[in-house]
């Protein structure tokens, strides 16, 4: 489950336990005033010094897409589980989980790797290699850059900016895989980094069930900067 960063200068595409991620500028008053603390660790090193994350107060949907073949799984109890976690991190409202009422609703899909990808890619490379977790998305025009919108694989429009693959067969049991979607929907929320520390969610291996005050921390940091990719 170890990451891989590929990086050119027009695309941002990052692996991390399995992942791919990117973000998007947004106006000096975005971001609330008010004491931040400092990072535990480097929200920006899969990303190569670029900070993305959601516009401030964003209420984020979320679409678990079910598929067939997880019956030792269930991965609408992992993502439920890991907005409950995440929705207690932010210091000012800064954005607010929900489950999406359809799959057009959502902002984030979470889908296994057993399943079809629900939603077709969007122009970067979508190259998970057998990841365990893999968090995609897209940057397009010009700064400030804002993530591209994924159509439906059916065919349609979306809201949809950031796709989740997670692997059932890289963990053992529902808690590993619940650890695995709360890792992912962590860079989901604009950390593009992992934690040095084994004892983290962040942690390249996550182990942890809840983000620690260490991850925790380093959310709060970013949601403070402003970024320059917008999801």
């Amino acid at each position: 489950m170890r990451s891989k960063v590929l990086f050119d200068p027009h695309r941002l595409r990052m692996r991390s336990c399995g992942a791919c991620l990117i973000v998007a500028a947004v106006i000096s008053c975005d971001a609330p005033t008010g004491t931040r603390p400092d990072f535990a660790y480097d929200p920006t090193t899969l990303s190569r010094g670029q900070l993305y994350r959601w516009a401030s107060g964003q209420q984020i949907s979320v679409w678990a897409e079910a598929g067939t073949g997880l019956s030792t799984v269930d991965l609408g109890s992992a993502v439920r589980q890991a907005m409950t976690s995440w929705n207690a991190v932010p210091q000012f409202a800064e954005f607010t989980l929900s489950m999406a009422a359809s799959i057009g609703e959502a902002d984030i899909v979470v889908y296994d790797r057993a399943t079809a990808a629900p939603v077709s890619l969007g122009s970067c490379t979508f190259d998970p290699q057998g990841s365990a977790g893999y968090t995609y998305f897209c940057p397009t025009g010009p700064s400030p850059t804002t993530a591209q919108k994924l159509s439906l694989a059916g065919g349609g429009t979306s809201q949809v900016s950031v796709l989740i693959r997670v692997d059932r067969g890289r963990v053992s049991d529902q808690n590993g895989y619940t650890a695995l979607v709360m890792h992912e929907l962590g860079h989901a929320l604009g950390i593009g980094g992992h934690s040095d520390s084994p004892n983290d969610l962040m942690f390249g291996l996550p182990r942890a069930t809840v983000p620690t005050m260490r991850d925790r921390q380093t959310l709060q940091y970013l949601l403070g900067k402003r970024p320059d990719i917008t999801l």
